[in-house]
C-alpha cells in the first residue's frame, strides 16, 4: 500500500523478482486481464510486443510484458470501468468514479462488480502462478496505489491478509 511517486514500484518489482514466493499482475495479465491465461501460452507475447514502448514515459522505469504491473488496471477492464482508473479514459467524467476509491459512497451494485471482477482475478492469477510454478501457488503479491483507499474493504475480502 503507498501513494503514488512514493516508490511502491520500485519495493512492488523488487518483492516479485522472487516467483517462486510471490504470485503477480504482470504488464502482461493487466493489458490482456480476460484471455492472458489462454495468450500466454499460445504466444500472444510475441504477437502483441511491439504494442508497449520499452520504459513508462512518466518516469523512464523499465516496462515488459513480464513485468509486476498494478491490478487495478485489469479489474478496471474486467468490471467493465467500475474503478478510479476508467477517468484515464473519460477525463471529463472523473467526478463519477470517485465513489470507486473505498465504495462507501458507491450503490451495492457497483461495489459487487468490482469484488467479483477483483476476486476473478486473484483467482486467475493464482491458476496462473499454480501452472508456472508446477507447485502450490504462491501469496499473491498486489499493488495499486487505490487499494490504500481500500483497506476496510481488502480486509473483509482477505481477513488474514499481511
Amino acid at each position: 500500500l503507498g501513494h503514488p511517486r512514493t516508490g511502491t514500484t520500485l519495493l512492488h518489482s523488487l518483492l516479485a523478482l522472487d516467483d517462486n514466493e510471490w504470485a503477480v499482475c504482470s504488464t502482461f495479465c493487466a493489458g490482456f486481464p480476460s484471455s492472458f491465461l489462454w495468450l500466454e501460452r499460445c504466444g500472444g507475447k510475441r504477437l502483441f510486443r511491439g504494442v508497449i514502448d520499452d520504459h513508462r514515459p512518466m518516469d523512464n522505469v523499465k516496462l515488459d510484458f513480464d513485468l509486476p504491473q498494478e491490478d487495478e488496471i485489469a479489474t478496471n477492464a474486467i468490471s467493465g470501468g467500475v474503478s478510479p482508473y476508467m477517468p484515464l479514459f473519460l477525463m471529463r467524467q472523473e467526478p463519477e468514479f470517485r465513489p470507486f476509491y473505498d465504495f462507501e459512497e458507491s450503490s451495492f451494485e457497483k461495489k459487487k462488480c468490482w469484488i467479483n471482477a477483483f476476486l476473478f482475478l486473484c483467482r486467475k492469477l493464482t491458476l496462473r502462478a499454480a501452472i508456472k510454478t508446477r507447485t502450490q501457488s504462491p501469496r499473491l503479491l498486489l499493488k495499486s496505489p487505490v487499494h490504500t483507499a481500500r483497506i476496510k474493504l481488502l480486509l473483509q475480502l482477505f481477513p488474514q491478509a499481511q
